[in-house]
């Protein structure tokens, strides 16, 4: 039987598919047009169990997708593709995150983050019925975050399982008023970019998280974590977009491959969106409120102080929800899927 020491590859999986997933604020719940910027950095990076007190790591993260599929409520409007009226988002987040061992059972993260956006749509230029395509883009450093995480067992004596919780702020550093060029009937104007793509939301935000694994039988472990973002500020008044909540719950399965050392593959399934209605403040404003559930295969592979880890999670449903006080729900853009890759190295 395996047994899951501190440092092993089983337990250094669970963390790097974890920190794949849940990187970053705009990353880990970008969806393309529904807003849902939240996640921050892993609340538990690959090694973290075993990072000593004074010990380093760094975890490098990218996440990329394209959005271009319309739903309205859970009906997708495939028209628009045949008509070629959709609307794309291809967004790219490169996430650094520092963390520190204060103890055995205590970590402290920063979260660096940066984007680049490019959407091309008809309805935001000359309209859909002239047929013609324009692109707006925005780049730049995303809303940095803090947290701090703990084990509520200590992971020197619990090598089976464990369970940790962490607390986080976001602070507003990405710009949220990132404007481009449109081109309109009367001429090309300077414009607020959507929101979907701009780099910060513009509110103070709070985070917390639970996050775990458990060893089953042999080579076999299970693992899981949950995020909320709390975002009290109700809207931007200048832009009129609103400063939503964001969530995510993933869970599964993975898989120590016994022929190649240092080597996992695992399956789960995740959850994450935008509520229509936020938990504290005002809910009004501009937003796309919905989710996207996902399955979600992984493979990683660690030697040493370093582990590369990639996730790729498709899409099986999608649906984009009603906003704060409308009865009837909109239209917004998903994916298919993401590609999730980090390389974590530890000091």
């Amino acid at each position: 039987m395996l047994s899951l020491r501190v440092g092993s590859p089983t337990l250094r999986f669970v963390g790097a598919a974890l920190c794949v997933a849940a990187f970053s604020l705009p990353a880990a719940f970008g969806q393309g047009c529904v807003i849902a910027r939240g996640g921050g950095s892993a609340m538990i990076p690959d090694g973290a169990s075993s990072l000593q007190p004074g010990h380093w790591q760094v975890t490098v993260a990218h996440r990329w997708f394209k959005s271009h599929r319309h739903f309205a409520g859970d009906d997708e409007q495939v028209h628009r593709e045949i008509e070629g009226t959709e609307v794309v988002n291809r967004s790219h987040f490169l996430d650094t995150t520092l963390t520190y061992g204060w103890s055995p059972r205590l970590s402290l993260n920063l979260t660096l983050p940066f984007v680049h956006h490019d959407r091309s749509s008809m309805y935001e230029h000359l309209g859909n019925a002239s047929g013609k395509r324009y692109h707006t883009q925005a780049a730049g450093l995303g809303d940095m975050r803090v947290s701090a995480n703990y084990w509520v067992l200590n992971p020197e004596e619990h090598h089976r399982g464990n369970l940790a919780v962490g607390l986080g702020l976001k602070a507003p550093t990405g710009d949220y008023k990132m404007a481009d060029t449109f081109i309109r009937p009367t001429g090309p104007t300077l414009r607020y970019v959507d929101s979907s793509i701009q780099p910060g939301d513009g509110g103070w935000g709070f985070t917390v998280e639970l996050q775990g694994y458990l060893h089953l039988v042999q080579n076999w472990s299970a693992y899981g974590n949950a995020f909320y973002l709390f975002n009290p500020k109700e809207r931007i008044a200048s832009t009129g977009f609103s400063v939503p909540d964001a969530y995510l719950a993933r869970g599964g399965f993975e898989y120590a491959v016994t022929s190649v050392r240092g080597l996992s593959v695992g399956l789960g399934a995740r959850i994450e969106g935008v509520p229509g209605n936020d938990a504290f403040g005002g809910s009004r404003g501009s937003r796309r409120p919905g989710f996207a559930v996902a399955v979600e295969p992984g493979v990683a592979f660690t030697k040493g102080r370093i582990t590369a880890a990639v996730t790729v999670p498709v899409a099986v449903h999608r649906r984009r929800s009603t906003t704060y006080g409308s009865a009837r729900a909109g239209d917004a853009a998903f994916a298919d899927y993401t590609v999730n890759s980090s390389l974590t190295v530890r000091f």
